[in-house]
């Protein structure tokens, strides 16, 4: 492979992983959706806090010591919405970031990008689950409880193309307090 700036970066992202019990349950509103719309495989299902986009090595150790250093507190979600995202054609389970701590990591994480020159979201942060890519339309009759996430953990995950399509590794971890 060259050795360019481009082939160093790493599309990164900030988020939060699910438990197992979140995983089914996901799983199973996954699974009463129409056959077209293309289900994201559940080793990929996670709340994204921050999408940083490609980042050097430099940046990524950049993060970590950002991140490192800011207030990691505890929070609760609750995703009770189904939506469809026109513009990038998801599927999602949505909710609002109502809890301070939640909304603080948000602000906080745009900072981070900011300071170091990756992508800032144009958006108000928007707690959410992707279920499924390549939805044309809303998506009505699926029954679900509303899922609660308590994170005990913020990570920063890689995405790229692997054999079995995006995978999402992670790079790092913190514990929330």
């Amino acid at each position: 492979m060259p050795n360019n700036t481009k082939s160093q970066t790493k599309r990164v992202f900030l988020g939060f992983s699910l438990d197992s019990l979140q995983t089914q349950s996901i799983i199973a509103i996954q699974g009463q959706l129409p056959n077209s719309v293309r289900l994201v495989p559940s080793a990929n299902l996670h709340m994204t806090l921050a999408f940083l986009g490609a980042a050097t090595p430099a940046q990524i150790n950049a993060i970590i010591d950002s991140v490192d250093k800011m207030s990691r507190p505890k929070f609760s979600v609750m995703l009770d919405s189904l939506s469809h995202w026109e513009k990038p054609k998801i599927l999602c389970l949505r909710g609002d970031a109502t809890d301070p701590g939640l909304r603080q990591f948000a602000q906080d994480a745009q900072c981070i990008a900011a300071e170091l020159g990756l992508h800032c979201s144009e958006y108000h942060y928007n707690p959410h689950i992707t279920l499924a890519r390549k939805t044309k339309a809303e998506v009505r009759g699926v029954d679900y409880p509303p899922l609660i996430l308590a994170p005990s953990q913020l990570q920063l995950f890689e995405s790229y193309s692997g054999l079995n399509g995006v995978e999402y590794p992670t790079l790092h971890c913190w514990q929330l307090a």
